[in-house]
């Protein structure tokens, strides 16, 4: 009779402790993988963030530099109204998004606002030369100065944005 009884209350012991043992791990999987899950998403907020400022960079660049390309080939008055219009309404704008919820921007918004003040300086030079207050040589020579800046900076956003993905 004893045998019975303490076979019985080592096999109740035995499934009590598996049973708590489900729990505990049930309980561990979840709450790793919600760890993992935000991770993830986070992950690819930043992913996203990168590929519309990539976007943003190499698109208002290519415009650029396709303008200056058509002022270095030849002009007249009408061509320069229709490069500043095909600016104003091509360039690509920058979104900010929820960035600062996922990367510290303090760089990052420093340099895009460098990018947008080598934009103005030279749609700056496009309305001078539309005026005629430069000639075409020293436009030429001040919009090929502030693209090869704007590229630089450009290259800086894009570098900085990479640095901070491989840090994940």
């Amino acid at each position: 009779m004893v045998e019975i009884s303490s076979l019985v209350v080592s096999s109740l012991t035995g499934v009590f402790g598996v049973v708590i043992g489900a729990v505990i791990s049930n309980y561990f999987n979840q709450k790793i993988a919600r760890q993992s899950t935000r991770k993830d998403l986070i992950f690819r907020k930043k992913i996203d963030y990168f590929e519309k400022i990539l976007e943003s960079v190499s698109k208002n660049t290519e415009l650029y530099k396709n303008s200056i390309k058509s002022i270095e080939r030849g002009y007249k008055n009408k061509d320069i109204k229709n490069i500043l219009n095909n600016l104003k309404s091509n360039r690509k704008k920058f979104e900010i998004m929820n960035s600062p919820l996922y990367l510290d921007i303090g760089r990052i918004s420093f340099k895009i606002s460098q990018f947008v003040s080598k934009e103005k300086i030279i749609f700056l030079y496009f309305e001078k030369l539309l005026e005629g207050i430069v000639t075409k040589e020293e436009a030429i020579k001040a919009l090929n100065f502030d693209f090869f800046e704007l590229k630089k900076v450009g290259g800086e956003i894009i570098s900085i944005l990479r640095n901070n993905l491989k840090e994940d």
